[in-house]
């Protein structure tokens, strides 16, 4: 299923990027964000993204290099899942607002 990553940041780098259609999405979401995205890849490693399938349903990846040997593939799982539960709000919200403003 093809997808829209908005955000992404990658432990490997250390840097983080939100995709252009993200200019008109309020400062608070996108600092909330960012705040999730650097603690995952501070705690597990690799590169976490944040986007839209086309059809409209939020996804929340990660992906590690294949040399990264200290990769915690377990503890990502867990934190992806435990992101989902504890910020309901704010995914409603940013759902709410990509499918308002970028269809």
């Amino acid at each position: 299923m093809d997808k829209k990553v908005i955000f992404a940041t990658s432990s490997y780098n250390q840097k983080y990027f939100f995709d252009e259609i993200a200019e008109n999405l309020p400062t608070d979401i996108k600092n909330n964000i960012k705040q999730i995205g650097i603690y995952f890849v501070n705690k597990v490693g690799g590169i976490f993204s944040l986007g839209f399938y086309y059809d409209n349903s939020l996804f929340i990846d990660y992906s590690f290099s294949e040399d990264d040997f200290l990769c915690d593939e377990i503890g990502a799982k867990l934190e992806i899942e435990k992101i989902k539960r504890e910020n309901k709000d704010l995914i409603s919200s940013l759902t709410l607002w990509y499918k308002l403003f970028n269809k």
